[in-house]
């Protein structure tokens, strides 16, 4: 069996009292829907005391918290599984769910801050830990933190696992870590020895200036600006070398590669506010980057509503390749909604591993649904949803493409610079950086461009070969695009000499006529494809992405000529292709992808063409509603219908179940057929998945589309069966239903004002064909 690593990973949160047989049933139910990772997601009681509520017994690390991690840990394995470990109790990460700042009698590990006195002098002070009952959050950046940080965690976790260490757990998940930040107006974030290390590190006193930097947030005098800019460059590269290495020197010393993310990768503009200062560098640090997905911030173009699609997992996956690495993940869907669609899943799925993603940990399943739980963290992967045995087609799918996507080498041959010190020199220059770094971004996408992103700094030691190649890592690129110009370092300015009189490409927005574009698509859907390029040996791996959400035909002009094999990786298997001169003509579905290969590629079959006689049943249907998911008093109730079949016109079912039915649903329909033999079954559009079973065959469970099965019609009678369900936002989207929720269950958490709106939507369902058999030449 392949190795469990590219298997998306569910968020399992733990927020009930720990039953380990339970637990371990929970997992195997997570087993036997596909999944062979999982990450123990503990909400200890103190974690955001008053805004999640948790039932989580026995405590965060304590024994008994110990011996349920080790269990289930050891079934992981006993399943084949692997589990990440995550580092935290909530997040983010660093602080032990308090235990850090617990054990800080002396203050050592408390943030601190710099500001003016009423006489003139800078002074520091410690901010004290808050004294409610909340877990408190030391600063990352001082020394000793992280020590303290990995001995309360990771080496009690690792004596309690022992052998699982390196084995079953392989991938360690940093979540969010909180570097201090600036209080604009008010103080500047510092450490016990900031001043120290800023004197060794910039050659001047950053002291006398700090009473200026705080009164000036716009940075507008160019020496200020500098100052400022410093300042940042030095809390990133301590944020870097006091909290992300050691941990990462941690996991290789214990057989594991560190990974995670930041926080906001999506607004690379405001790192510093965040406090981690710069994306690539903090990335770099990690074994396996990655990037958070968790608002909507990416999303396909909804009736009004525009494409949500900054290139943040390029960040990502541009910190894997510069490192040499293999794997990229996301953390995605927490706050989406009840009513993501498996078409938007797709489409947000595929956005990421055509830009390098390769990895995916699912939120959320709640080890409890009860309560505040119902409508808390939403979508529900899980029994609660309808959904969830259909989703065994959206993980295989996940995983066999991003094992496919991590095979050989990166394609990419253009590199863009991410102004990260125009970001960090005030709110102007930050505004006008990232509105041209988006534009760029934009634009290099629609002319079908495989990029990565790197710093100036990587710049100035970059490597300028003879060729013509700027080597940064792992990496060597061709081109570089330059947004804008303004605070890039004088020895990055000097590579980029060096390396444009070598013969690389220096192009400076808005003109990137000579960037290398992965492929050369032509036709009138160009500009929505996507493009990622794989080099494995003499085989080229080639991902296709339409990001509209209409059709688009266009031609692909395949460089290598040959064989071209198309690899289906939702039914794990390789067809021949058809190409004209090594130019392939498709038109892509809505959100459709496509995984090609060309030079060195295996021998496949040309696929059976269905054309020519077909037959539509559009009528004889009969509707029987089979199991409704309720939002109950305290909890989701699974509940058999055990109604009689309805006779019913293909359409929205809620003009007969009713609108907030949610669940399955049995269509049936009998037809005659005067032709017999293989024929391709299309169940046209269906909200939102579907199963198919034709004379008592099986044909297979789809979660996103197209529906289409090859199936064999008899001569005659037939029966064909279709059994679809829906989104829990039916029950959970109801106004009625969720204000009584919400009043009956406080309190209600913070993440209401943004799921509400979303379970509004996508409440369309059933089966809307047209329902048609099309036979095979």
């Amino acid at each position: 069996m392949n190795d469990p690593v590219f298997s998306p990973a569910l968020f399992w949160m733990w927020n009930d009292r720990l039953d380990e047989d339970a637990l371990c049933a929970q997992l195997d139910d997570m087993r036997a829907h596909g999944l062979r990772n999982v990450c123990i997601h503990p909400f200890p009681k103190a974690f955001r005391k008053g805004r999640f509520p948790s039932g989580m017994e026995p405590d965060y690390l304590t024994d008994g918290y110990l011996d349920a991690v080790a269990k289930v840990v050891r079934r992981t394995s006993e399943l084949g599984m692997h589990a990440y470990l995550y580092d935290e109790g909530g997040w983010p990460s660093g602080g032990a769910c308090g235990l850090v700042a617990a054990s800080d009698s002396g203050g050592h590990f408390a943030p601190r801050e710099i500001a003016p006195t009423p006489n003139g002098f800078p002074a520091v002070r410690i901010r004290p830990y808050p004294g409610d009952g909340t877990a408190a959050y030391p600063s990352v950046i001082e020394l000793g933190t992280t020590r303290r940080f990995l001995d309360l965690t990771h080496e009690t976790l690792a004596k309690s696992l022992g052998r699982d260490i390196g084995t079953t757990m392989r991938i360690a998940f940093t979540d969010e870590p909180d570097a201090p930040c600036d209080a604009p107006g008010h103080a500047l974030a510092w450490t016990a020895d900031f001043a120290d290390e800023f004197r060794r590190r910039k050659g001047y006193d950053i002291v006398p200036l700090v009473p200026a930097l705080v009164a000036d947030g716009e940075a507008v005098d160019d020496s200020l600006t500098q100052a400022r800019i410093d300042l940042l460059d030095v809390r990133a590269d301590l944020f870097v070398e006091r909290f992300l290495l050691p941990v990462r020197d941690w996991c290789r010393s214990h057989g594991m590669l560190s990974g995670g993310h930041l926080n906001n990768e999506d607004i690379p503009e405001s790192a510093a506010d965040l406090g981690h200062g710069s994306l690539l560098r903090s990335l770099r640090a990690m074994d396996v980057p990655g990037v958070d997905v968790i608002w909507r911030q990416l999303f396909p173009a909804t009736g009004s509503e525009p494409v949500r699609a900054n290139p943040f997992p390029r960040y990502a996956a541009s910190a894997m390749h510069q490192n040499g690495g293999r794997l990229a993940l996301a953390e995605c869907f927490g706050i989406f909604g009840d009513s993501l669609s498996p078409a938007e899943t797709k489409w947000v799925a595929d956005f990421m591993l055509v830009r390098g993603i390769n990895l995916f940990v699912l939120g959320y399943r709640a080890q409890s649904n009860s309560k505040q739980w119902m409508t808390l963290f939403e979508p529900h992967f899980g029994p609660a949803a309808p959904a969830w045995n259909f989703m065994p087609h959206l993980f295989a799918y996940m995983e066999r493409t991003g094992r496919l996507l991590s095979q050989g080498r990166p394609g990419a041959e253009t590199v863009v610079l991410l102004n990260t010190r125009a970001f960090w020199a005030g709110r102007a220059s930050r505004g006008a950086a990232a509105e041209v770094h988006y534009a760029v971004a934009r634009e290099l996408d629609a002319l079908n461009c495989d990029y990565d992103f790197a710093e100036d700094r990587d710049i100035a030691t970059a490597e300028v070969g003879d060729g013509g190649t700027l080597r940064i890592g792992a990496m060597a690129y061709r081109a570089i695009v330059l947004p804008c110009e303004t605070h890039v370092l004088p020895e990055a300015k000097e590579a980029l000499a060096r390396f444009e009189a070598a013969g690389g490409i220096v192009a400076r927005w808005p003109d990137l006529s000579r960037v290398p574009r992965a492929l050369a698509i032509g036709g009138e859907g160009a500009r929505a494809m996507r493009v990622m390029k794989r080099l494995d040996g003499a085989r080229r791996i080639w991902f296709v992405v339409n990001e509209d959400m209409e059709e688009r035909t266009v031609e692909i002009p395949f460089p290598d000529g040959g064989r071209i094999v198309r690899y289906d990786a939702e039914r794990d298997v390789y067809e021949a292709v058809d190409a004209d001169g090594g130019t392939v003509h498709h038109t892509f579905g809505p959100g459709e992808s496509a995984l090609y290969m060309t030079g060195e590629v295996p021998d496949a079959p040309v696929p059976v063409r269905h054309a020519g006689y077909g037959m539509t049943l559009a009528s004889g249907w009969t509707l029987q509603a089979l199991v409704s998911h309720v939002a109950g008093a305290e909890d989701f109730e699974i509940r058999p219908c055990g109604g009689e079949a309805r006779p019913v016109a293909l359409g929205d079912w809620r003009g007969v179940l009713g609108k907030t039915f949610c669940g399955k649903a049995l269509y049936r329909v009998e037809f005659d057929s005067n032709a017999e033999g293989d024929a391709l079954l299309d169940l046209g559009e269906v909200k939102w998945c579907a199963a198919a079973r034709l004379n008592g065959k099986d044909l297979g469970a789809r979660f996103f589309g197209p529906f289409r099965w090859a199936a064999k019609v008899k001569k005659g009678r037939n029966v064909l069966e279709v059994t679809v369900a829906n989104l829990l936002a039916n029950q959970v989207g109801d106004d009625a239903i969720r204000d009584r929720i919400l009043r009956d269950w406080q309190p209600n958490g913070n993440y209401d004002r943004f799921q509400r709106p979303f379970d509004g939507q996508n409440h369309e369902s059933g089966l809307f064909g047209p329902v048609t058999f099309t036979f095979a030449q």
